[in-house]
């Protein structure tokens, strides 16, 4: 490869790469690796299903560490710190949360999870109210369990002053309802939490049902009424033992504002996988949803949700999107440069052709002049007229570059060679015409 062409393509990779850096700056850090996902309590359904998560993220190439916590209040906190990436909430617990910058945004809702209220008050309980000076578990401090139950236990005049509220975890407030230490525990959880089933199966513990569902969902849009069948969570023993109405948050993913794209994406892929099968309280195909997410939507969760997973998503391995922005820079730029430095010299070329043109354009309507001279004095005009468009074309010969300004010289040969030939012929012309000088 001869030097010009080698520069040429120096050029182009130096404007390709140039373009790269300058695109990464604007379209901003690539897809991470690895990302933290906050669950909940160690053996609770978030931390079931933290594992699940982990499992398939893992597999299409992003590594997840899940890390315990309290609940939902902790988990928002976790991530408005910057602890974490992506978390469990419950749908309701955002309004509880301090967010003045509005960095906190709702990917899914992926499940309903029901407020169980077990009691040992007997079976004459119907309202809420009836908990006033009681012994009540309200869940672990800043978990959505408490949040709820404070909520509701407010609403029906229930505070500190008028009951003994007690935050415990649910395995401590499983046992200390057991064995009659408690009176009510809240819990907000989901139908497979194992603690559900057997406080069911617990003589003397009764589970309550909301009446009023419809004036419940008016007065707390998070809340979804939801009816738990006679015998549906265990045929066999008949949990529960009649109908009961439950009224139920939504299980939501939560992250960031500035929670990559792609990154929500496989989030979303593996909600679907999980979740889209329904299960004995969610209807098939309805989770993961929208619906019922009360955090402002984060843009690439609202695209997938509405518009279906992009293209790119659903051809291109995870390993491989984390660099299509460069790809799609990189491929737009040797387009775009690759033909530009083969044309360039062209376009040079044609330019500096057409400044040699003109230089010999004007040395022919000089020669053309002399030639038309008939006396010494028309000669001796032309020839003078000949140096001065010489001079004239200097600057014209000053912009033709370096590479080409033998062709300079050439012309200037030819000037020589036609300057000689008129002198000459103007020497013989004043010989045959004495005095003529």
């Amino acid at each position: 490869m001869t030097p010009r062409p080698r520069r040429r393509w120096v050029l182009a990779a130096a404007l390709m790469a140039a373009t790269a850096a300058s695109g990464m700056l604007l379209l901003g850090p690539a897809p991470p690796k690895r990302i933290t996902l906050a669950t909940g309590q160690p053996g609770g359904v978030y931390d079931a299903f933290g594992a699940q998560y982990r499992h398939r993220l893992e597999h299409v190439g992003l590594h997840i560490t899940t890390v315990g916590s309290s609940g939902s209040l902790d988990n928002l906190a976790r991530l408005l710190r910057g602890d974490v990436d992506v978390a469990f909430v419950q749908s309701g617990t955002y309004p509880f949360t301090l967010d003045p910058a509005s960095r906190l945004r709702g990917i899914a809702a992926i499940y309903f999870e029901p407020v169980w209220v077990f009691h040992r008050l007997g079976p004459g309980i119907d309202s809420i109210a009836s908990f006033a000076g009681r012994r009540i578990a309200i869940g672990p401090a800043a978990s959505g369990t408490e949040a709820v139950a404070t909520m509701l236990l407010r609403e029906h005049g229930i505070d500190s002053t008028r009951a003994d509220l007690r935050r415990l975890s649910n395995v401590e407030a499983r046992a200390q309802l057991e064995r009659g230490a408690l009176d009510v525990l809240f819990v907000v959880t989901s139908f497979r939490d194992p603690l559900v089933t057997s406080l069911l199966a617990t003589p003397d513990v009764q589970l309550h049902g909301f009446r009023r569902e419809a004036a419940y969902a008016r007065n707390f849009p998070a809340l979804t009424p939801l009816r738990l069948p006679e015998g549906l969570l265990d045929l066999r023993r008949n949990l529960p033992s009649r109908d009961t109405m439950l009224l139920a948050p939504a299980a939501l993913l939560a992250c960031r504002d500035d929670l990559h794209p792609r990154v929500v994406e496989q989030i979303l892929k593996a909600a679907k996988a999980i979740h889209a099968s329904g299960s004995l309280m969610d209807p098939p195909r309805q989770f993961p949803t929208l619906e019922g997410v009360d955090l402002p939507v984060h843009d690439a969760a609202q695209v997938y949700l509405t518009q279906g997973e992009s293209f790119l998503s659903r051809t291109l391995p995870y390993s491989l999107l984390r660099w299509t922005g460069l790809l799609r820079l990189l491929v737009l730029s040797a387009i775009v440069y690759i033909p530009l430095v083969r044309i360039l010299p062209e376009v040079a070329g044609w330019s500096v052709e057409r400044r040699l043109s003109q230089l010999y354009g004007v040395l022919r309507q000089a020669e053309r002049d002399l030639a038309r001279a008939r006396t010494p004095s028309e000669l001796r005009a032309a020839l003078a007229a000949l140096d001065s468009l010489c001079r004239d074309a200097e600057p014209l010969c000053d912009r033709i570059p370096a590479a080409r300004q033998r062709d300079v010289y050439h012309w200037r040969m030819h000037v020589a060679f036609v300057r000689s030939n008129a002198s000459a012929r103007l020497g013989s012309l004043e010989q045959k015409t004495p005095g003529a000088a």
